[in-house]
């Protein structure tokens, strides 16, 4: 039997323009876990006020995009505290978003409210902007929730050292495994980016750098994926100047996602900045190697199925690239160890939300 309500918040949404990340996958995935078990209500950002019903789980869009990019961040930081002071709820899941993380639900209730740190924002507006502002602004903030989920060993000593008393669960994320076997890599033809079109923050110019600079033995690249139209531009103009043999095809859905990890000898994951990154897990859990710089967010990766080049090193890029399009029978084996470990890992992350927050509502 259902009791109490849970809420998640969450800014993105699959539908919004200005962000459209791995976020709005990753709550779907944790709605299908909690469904069964309470009432679960997830608040998200939309162009007009309004609710939608699918399945089990109520959205409710709050009017904010109208503001543009920037705009609509602060009204969705201005507006769930308010939510949070009149809406019924037993708990409430606030995943982070730019600029600082925080959006202050913690400091008007004293019902459980657990950071999920899908992000630590500030450290990408610290690099972008050069300031440390933001950094120092979302140490203070994290210190106001006693519960904070992180998605990685790295982030979650970061948030550890901004607030001792904070108690830090690491969950990573998981995707669901193909329905059908998937092709053996060894049969792949092309290079794929999967993901938000971002060029600085995803490192595209990087990628696109390499195929530029260094094209010798580099496969085709496919790169699928949308993003604010200023980013799509910059990508266009970026593509057209590299003139190598790259395509941007756009957004995808889940089965064009999963035949083009079907035909795919590797996945690149070229990101200055990650919190986890679902696509390289999607790569995995399709039997497809990934080639990545060394991030310590993306450690979680095991090894023998995967390369990790010094960032930003556009020549070590394109050499891992290189290196998997020649090698058939590398990429054969590992991609059948990457598909066998993600099964696994997959699997075994699935009850962490619902464990921990039935340990908070107990």
């Amino acid at each position: 039997m259902k009791s109490r309500r849970v809420i998640i918040s969450i800014y993105d949404d699959e539908a919004n323009p200005y962000y459209a990340g791995g976020g709005p996958v990753v709550v779907r995935q944790i709605t299908d876990v909690l469904a069964p078990h309470y009432d679960v209500l997830v608040v998200t950002a939309g162009h007009r006020l309004g609710r939608r019903q699918i399945g089990a789980v109520t959205y409710l869009y709050l009017p904010v995009l109208a503001a543009g990019a920037r705009g609509s961040q602060v009204l969705w930081g201005l507006a769930l505290p308010f939510l949070a002071l009149f809406l019924s709820y037993g708990l409430w899941l606030e995943s982070f978003s730019p600029p600082f993380s925080s959006n202050l639900v913690p400091l008007v209730t004293r019902r459980p409210v657990i950071g999920l740190a899908q992000s630590l924002s500030a450290r990408v507006m610290a690099t972008r902007y050069r300031v440390d502002f933001p950094l120092r602004l979302e140490r203070r903030l994290l210190r106001h929730y006693r519960d904070i989920v992180t998605l990685n060993e790295h982030d979650a000593a970061v948030v550890r050292e901004c607030t001792p008393r904070t108690r830090v669960h690491v969950i990573a994320n998981w995707v669901p495994m193909p329905s059908a076997a998937a092709a053996d890599a060894k049969d792949g033809d092309c290079a794929v980016f999967l993901g938000r079109i971002d060029v600085a923050m995803k490192g595209l110019d990087l990628l696109l750098e390499a195929y530029r600079k260094h094209p010798e033995g580099l496969p085709p690249l496919i790169i699928a994926g949308s993003g604010p139209k200023p980013e799509e531009q910059t990508l266009t103009e970026l593509i057209t100047a590299s003139g190598a043999p790259v395509r941007w095809i756009g957004r995808v859905d889940a089965a064009g996602r999963s035949g083009l990890l079907g035909r795919a000898a590797l996945v690149v994951v070229p990101s200055r900045a990650e919190s986890f990154s679902l696509s390289a897990l999607e790569a995995l859990s399709h039997g497809r190697p990934v080639v990545h710089f060394d991030l310590p967010q993306l450690s979680w990766m095991p090894p023998g199925c995967h390369v990790s080049v010094p960032s930003f090193d556009v020549a070590a890029l394109a050499g891992a690239i290189a290196g998997y399009a020649r090698d058939p029978v590398r990429r054969s084996e590992e991609g059948r160890r990457a598909a066998d470990w993600a099964d696994h890992f997959n699997q075994g992350n699935q009850a962490g939300y619902l464990c921990l927050i039935r340990a908070l509502l107990a």
